[in-house]
């Protein structure tokens, strides 16, 4: 590989760094597939659950291989995978409900002395009288 080359961090390959290659390589199925599969870590599972539920089995993916990967209109997820992503929703939907039982006390304590609410009565018990010098 003479010069200088660029390396693809999806499809972990490298490639001659000029713009029509790298054009023509991020065009590709098979990095679109590998970008998705990447991307596909940071989106909620909520989320995934929900489209994952309206798809139907892959034929190709339950044979060993679907060249679509997460691009294919049909579901790779096992039923048993299918399990698991409903369990780790229904464990961030009790997380979130667990914090947000009353953000009133939460946000008072928070906040620090000099922005928290004024209590009437202390204000009324303090001695204004001061003697300075």
């Amino acid at each position: 590989m003479g010069g200088k080359s660029y390396y693809c961090d999806y499809c972990c390959c490298f490639m001659k760094n000029d713009l029509n290659v790298r054009k023509l390589h991020n065009a590709g199925i098979s990095h679109t597939a590998a970008k998705a599969t990447y991307m596909r870590r940071f989106e909620d599972p909520k989320k995934i659950l929900a489209v994952e539920r309206e798809k139907r089995p892959c034929k190709r993916f339950l044979a060993g291989y679907c060249r679509f990967q997460l691009l294919c209109n049909f579901r790779h997820y096992s039923d048993k995978q299918m399990k698991q992503l409903e369990k780790i929703v229904r464990q961030l939907k009790k997380k979130r409900s667990k914090k947000k039982k009353n953000p009133q006390l939460t946000r008072k304590c928070n906040l620090p002395p000099s922005l928290q609410p004024f209590d009437i009565d202390k204000l009324n018990q303090t001695n204004w009288n001061l003697n300075w010098g």
